[in-house]
């Protein structure tokens, strides 16, 4: 509903919460819209665990403790989708706060299924650091693969469902239902945003969907010792992996600032070296959003790859790292193929117009 409202409502505040600079480098659009659907999340995130919590007397306190810590990071990202002067650095250690107030109430990273490594974790002060990195590094990655209509909440709702799943057969009701919230609450923000992308999810929403998720994966490992740390990594590893393969390339390869943007991301060439090189070959104007949606599609399968065995395979360690193993390997040969133009013919979309001129 919230997200209905910011539809019908642009002409009022459009012109400070829309999108309007097309001549970013990482920027697929080509009219201004608005870039604070977090709202929407946050309020139908809300409204769900509202009705389910006076249920659930566990659920009622393990919420609102995760919306406290959610609020620095997610108001410094709303900030940044309406004044468009928070930086990338600013809203970094908004992510670290928040990470650290909920390591504060709730707990953080105290095992990884090392023993050695385990053992460090055991002192508080080095616990207290790496949940931060891990947390807030994790609540970042999700706003780097919000580039595509429907790409960053599809992931999130596919992660928060993979979350909810293993809470379910752990018998964690109060993940569960959070995580089930956050899927439902995301399902309802993409109604308005793929495909056709009437409102964009904007960092406050990256921002917000990025911590819950990785909160929600640190405490499903903390309270249930049946579930394997590795699964916590694996629910968050396509934009855990997009983030620290770009800081790779840009550093490593390319000699450049690592928070330089570009458009050299895995879903910007497959915008535009599978979906949008269709079109060009029709000789014919696609409909912009509905270009930019169809790149999609191809993430979430990817996304699968690692999710799917993560989530039957919640308690086994060999086998989540053989899923990041393959997961690794798929994203790389596909990036390879991509950047130097020798697109997998097997993947490029079919071509309309030739369809339509048979017919």
């Amino acid at each position: 509903m919230v997200g209905g409202l910011i539809v019908a409502s642009e002409r009022w505040h459009g012109s400070f919460t829309g999108d309007s600079d097309m001549s970013k480098p990482q920027a697929s659009h080509s009219r201004p819209t608005p870039r604070v659907g977090g709202l929407a999340v946050l309020a139908g995130t809300l409204a769900g665990l509202l009705v389910l919590g006076p249920s659930n007397m566990t659920l009622t306190w393990l919420w609102p403790v995760l919306f406290i810590a959610a609020m620095p990071v997610f108001v410094a990202g709303l900030l940044e989708d309406i004044t468009k002067d928070v930086g990338s650095g600013k809203r970094l250690m908004a992510a670290f706060l928040s990470a650290a107030i909920a390591w504060w109430l709730l707990g953080g990273v105290s095992r990884v299924g090392l023993g050695w490594a385990d053992w460090i974790l055991s002192f508080w002060p080095i616990s207290l650091f790496f949940t931060m990195i891990a947390v807030g590094g994790c609540t970042h990655a999700l706003n780097i693969v919000d580039g595509m209509n429907g790409l960053a909440g599809m992931i999130a709702t596919l992660m928060a469902i993979s979350l909810a799943l293993v809470a379910l057969q752990v018998q964690d009701i109060p993940i569960f239902l959070i995580a089930a919230a956050l899927a439902s609450a995301t399902l309802g923000f993409l109604v308005w945003n793929f495909p056709f992308g009437r409102v964009f999810l904007g960092d406050g929403g990256a921002y917000f969907l990025g911590f819950m998720l990785a909160e929600l994966a640190v405490q499903l490992v903390v309270r249930n010792p049946s579930v394997s740390p590795f699964y916590a990594l694996a629910v968050l590893f396509y934009p855990v992996f997009e983030t620290l393969f770009s800081i790779w390339r840009r550093r490593f390869k390319r000699g450049v600032p690592v928070d330089q943007p570009d458009a050299l991301h895995l879903h910007q060439l497959v915008f535009r070296r599978l979906v949008r090189v269709t079109f060009s070959r029709d000789g014919r104007h696609a409909v912009p959003a509905l270009c930019n949606a169809m790149a999609s599609p191809y993430l979430w399968v990817l996304a699968l790859i690692g999710l799917v065995p993560a989530t039957i395979f919640w308690d086994n360690a060999w086998a989540l790292c053989g899923s990041l193993a393959v997961f690794i390997w798929v994203y790389i040969w596909l990036y390879s193929r991509l950047v130097s133009w020798r697109r997998p013919a097997w993947l490029l979309l079919p071509s309309l117009g030739r369809h339509s001129h048979r017919k």
